[in-house]
């Protein structure tokens, strides 16, 4: 993949991993893990006696960037939907874990279900843009204790694309194996082919939870990529500039590095940043502000420096519904992070800062990220695309709408939206964004109908359902 934005130069990149180090060996991270404090100590990073904070010598963290996968795989279940990473192209997963949905059928704001979650995976799984599925909803009419299951499950069942979940505790972390392994045909198979992945986030500034940290632990030893996204709020949880934000993300990231690889030496870990700024007149998180696609660009420079793979945010919104303000900030934030090279881009389907999510949003987000994609796409010079012969028989006042090879070529050589009018106005027609979010709506509601994702076979689902029902009588 041709990069074409560099936020960075190799000195600056430089300067900002001299900086993160040196803060991970002053001040360190609190691990509120006992067994993740004794695993790094194993690796030789030092713990603070009588306390949680672990702090990291530079041989420390170059023994884990030195055992870290530099290309990682991102399995499907049906073999069809690999992802590799890096690919040399830039690949989207849904965003995640919104409590929010905005329903199709009534237009109604409301707390999000299991079936919401059925549904979004769904259409997610017949979007062609989408490349990682990301559970999009929490299950939030399900008990608390076995949600985070329930989600793994959910969303095995109604997609054959790669799973990236989330599990906040060792118990979660188990389960969300043991379904996966039954899914794949068991642990080997798991980690030869990991058809799941999970985001583990520090918490910013400089702490390591104690559930995340041992679900962490147990996917690494598992051979399931574990994604450290760091959530860093400029002015919130580091200083309000961006150089001291992307320190702060880089060493969350380090020191989650090095906990995965003393837990499991060449564990597969994405250098992940989804960060930006408080807004300051309403304390909000700004996903889509320009210092955010900065700074999750900036990130994409950082993983490169280090050599390993990386996620950033993108295609990401701050807007309370589909409109004017959520095209412009995710196209926007889609095509900063894309031309910076990302493996993986995260955000489709999602509004309010990542909180609320709808079918309708993702439908248009798939046009988002084709359109963007496009736009990325090499700018071929070559015989066959300067078409020289042609252009001297017709010279001048030449028409090429009939010709054979426009015939032939175009559906490569010109991208065509779904829903995104060419048209012009058109009396008696809706105009704009109302004829989109109707277009959008509309194929939204096919999809759900329509769209049957390759099953399960009857006993894998059994197996893994059934993993759901044991946690839940725990």
């Amino acid at each position: 993949m041709q990069r074409r934005l560099q936020i960075l130069r190799a000195e600056d990149c430089r300067l900002i991993d001299e900086a993160a180090r040196q803060l991970l060996f002053d001040a360190g991270v609190d691990v509120h893990s006992e067994e993740a404090r004794d695993l790094l100590a194993e690796a030789g990073a030092m713990v603070d006696t009588g306390s949680v904070r672990v702090r990291f010598s530079n041989s420390v963290l170059q023994e884990a960037l030195r055992l870290a996968p530099k290309e990682i795989l991102l399995a499907s279940r049906d073999g069809r939907h690999d992802v590799r990473v890096p690919g040399g192209r830039p690949y989207v997963t849904t965003d995640g874990a919104g409590v929010n949905v905005w329903d199709l059928d009534t237009g109604e704001r409301r707390a999000s279900a299991r079936r919401d979650l059925a549904d979004l995976t769904r259409i997610a799984d017949a979007l062609d843009p989408v490349d990682v599925v990301w559970p999009m909803a929490v299950a939030g009419d399900v008990p608390a204790e076995v949600h985070g299951l329930v989600e793994a499950a959910t969303v095995f069942e109604n997609t054959s694309k790669h799973v990236q979940h989330e599990t906040t505790s060792r118990k979660d972390a188990e389960g969300s194996v043991e379904i996966a392994a039954a899914i794949a045909g068991g642990r080997e198979e798991l980690r030869r082919r990991p058809i799941l992945s999970s985001v583990q986030c520090p918490v910013s500034p400089l702490v390591l939870e104690a559930g995340s940290s041992e679900g962490l632990i147990v996917l690494a030893r598992a051979g399931v990529p574990v994604v450290p996204i760091s959530m860093v709020l400029m002015g919130g949880s580091s200083p309000v500039d961006l150089a001291s934000a992307l320190v702060v993300a880089t060493a969350e990231n380090l020191a989650s590095l090095c906990l995965a690889q003393a837990a499991g030496r060449g564990a597969p870990v994405i250098f992940s940043v989804c960060s930006g700024p408080i807004d300051m007149r309403t304390g909000s998180f700004a996903s889509a502000a320009p210092e955010a696609g900065l700074l999750n660009a900036a990130a994409v420079n950082l993983a490169r420096y280090y050599g390993i793979p990386c996620l950033v945010a993108g295609f990401v919104s701050d807007a309370d519904s589909p409109g004017t303000q959520a095209g412009a900030e995710k196209l926007a934030s889609g095509l900063v992070s894309m031309l910076a090279g990302a493996d993986l881009v995260s955000g489709l389907g999602a509004l309010e800062s990542d909180s609320c999510m709808s079918l309708e949003q993702l439908v248009i987000d798939a046009d988002l990220a084709e359109f963007a994609r496009e736009m990325l796409d090499p700018f071929r010079v070559a015989a066959e695309t300067v078409q020289l012969d042609l252009l001297s028989r017709l010279g001048p006042a030449g028409n090429y709408l009939k010709e054979k090879s426009t015939l032939t070529r175009f559906r490569e050589a010109i991208w065509m939206p779904r829903l995104f009018s060419r048209e012009g106005y058109i009396p008696g027609r809706d105009l704009g964004e109302p004829r989109l979010r109707a277009a959008a709506k509309a194929r939204a509601a096919q999809l759900r109908k329509e769209h049957v994702p390759t099953p399960l076979d009857e006993d894998v689902r059994k197996a893994a359902w059934s993993v759901v029902e044991r946690a839940g009588r725990a």
